[in-house]
């Protein structure tokens, strides 16, 4: 097992009582992440992102089949050069062609494999570097810093249950206590309470669904906030009432970003307004229109800087900005200004039998099951019920995956009474000819 898999999942396994003490003589902040992700920070302001897509986009031509096959003999010059050579590939693209956008030098590439839970029409996999924390936690990491979080304890609200008898979880490399971001009951709150004081933790770092959820279970139970000085909000965006509750109620900043799995493009939400900042040095983002030319309005694109293993290149994500035609110099770096970026998968929060409403993305399955289906969507036709559609796939079982699927989304959904498995032979569809996340009917 590589050393970073160790600290991220199972060095938090072991007794709360064993790993607080650790927790607190941890004072080395960023510098767990090691030497290469302080440099690679340093460097950030002096990337050339044109240069970066220059290599990438010759290096697939020259070892990644799918690219060889159609762009062989082309000799990618600049950005313009690639935008006139490269066509678009998205998810149907990358699942119909697998093999072919492995890179011939695979074998020498450390490199892990992921897959989405298919809630966008199918499930999907892809390769990522083994050591993708170097780019990630360098933008993560200067980031959080603008916001004043530099190697304090945050605490964490993960989206699904912590194992039977573990009501926190304690990782001291990451500095990190990890609740569970399903559970809201009043003990458990004042049991987290309690936990977060004790500890000094002054960070939340979560959903934003997961986050807000809590701070209003703390202020329903008379549990004082004013500890809190910073919220780090990830995988959802952010709407406005929930950035003012935070932010103007309660006196809490917030610190957001824009990242998806495929890990293509980095957009920072800027003081949480809608205002957007995309990285330049973290791959290329382009704003597609209708006619596949860039525009000031329109779908965003993304093509890796650093994924060798499995290029992905003018990769369609399903997800619509528009840009302000504003450029800010932030932090060195000179970037291009969003004012309107609407995740689609992200849009879309399904109904309790308690009144309160959840985000699909925050109870999508992810390795913590491997789902044989082809298809997964969700409808709701009333509050507090949920059916989930399912194309089954090869090796799909009722006692297997029809049961984990009954107890996970039915922990979501306040009792697996509230959720009904359908099978069908494929989903519905938009005239656009995108599958939807959910169904609300």
């Amino acid at each position: 097992m590589r050393a970073a898999d160790f600290i991220k999942n199972k060095l938090q396994e072991a007794p709360a009582w064993l790993m607080l003490p650790l927790l607190h003589l941890n004072r080395l902040g960023t510098l767990v992440y090691g030497p290469r992700m302080r440099r690679f920070r340093k460097s950030i302001p002096s990337i050339d992102p044109e240069q970066k897509l220059v290599e990438m986009a010759n290096y697939a031509i020259e070892h990644v089949p799918y690219y060889r096959k159609r762009y062989k003999g082309a000799k990618i010059e600049s950005t313009a050069d690639f935008k006139r050579v490269f066509g678009f590939i998205d998810k149907d693209t990358v699942r119909a062609n697998y093999e072919d956008f492995i890179s011939d030098e695979v074998e020498r590439l450390p490199h892990v494999e992921l897959r989405t839970s298919g809630t966008s029409g199918r499930p999907m996999k892809f390769m990522i570097p083994a050591d993708r924390y170097v780019t990630e936690m360098a933008y993560l990491t200067r980031l959080w810093d603008r916001h004043g979080y530099h190697s304090g304890i945050r605490a964490t609200m993960r989206r699904k249950e912590l194992p039977a008898g573990r009501d926190y979880l304690v990782n001291p490399a990451t500095r990190e206590i990890i609740f569970d971001g399903m559970r809201s009951d009043e003990a458990y709150m004042r049991m987290m309470h309690r936990v977060m004081r004790r500890n000094g933790v002054k960070i939340v770092y979560g959903y934003p669904s997961a986050v807000i959820k809590t701070m209003r279970q703390f202020g329903k139970f008379g549990l004082d906030t004013r500890f809190i000085r910073l919220a780090i909000l990830t995988s959802e965006s952010v709407p406005p009432q929930t950035y003012s509750y935070l932010h103007d109620t309660l006196g809490i900043d917030v610190a957001t970003h824009y990242r998806h799995t495929e890990k293509l493009i980095f957009i920072e939400q800027l003081d949480g307004a809608p205002t957007f900042a995309i990285e330049p040095g973290y791959g290329l983002c382009e704003v597609i229109g209708a006619d596949g030319r860039d525009a000031m309005e329109g779908e965003l694109v993304g093509s890796t800087f650093y994924n060798r293993a499995m290029p992905l290149l003018r990769y369609r994500t399903g997800d619509y900005a528009r840009k302000s035609g504003e450029r800010r110099l932030i932090d060195g770096v000179e970037k291009e200004i969003l004012d309107r970026l609407e995740g689609r998968r992200e849009q879309t929060m399904v109904e309790r039998t308690d009144g309160t409403a959840i985000n699909i993305s925050s109870i999508e399955i992810h390795d913590e099951y491997p789902l044989h289906a082809e298809g997964v969507q969700f409808v709701q036709a009333q509050p507090g019920k949920l059916t989930v559609r399912i194309i089954p796939g090869e090796g799909y079982t009722t006692e297997g995956d029809e049961e984990f699927m009954l107890e996970y989304y039915g922990r979501a959904m306040l009792g697996r009474e509230n959720v009904t498995i359908e099978h069908v032979e494929e989903l519905e569809y938009l005239p656009n000819g995108k599958a939807p996340v959910l169904i609300k009917k």
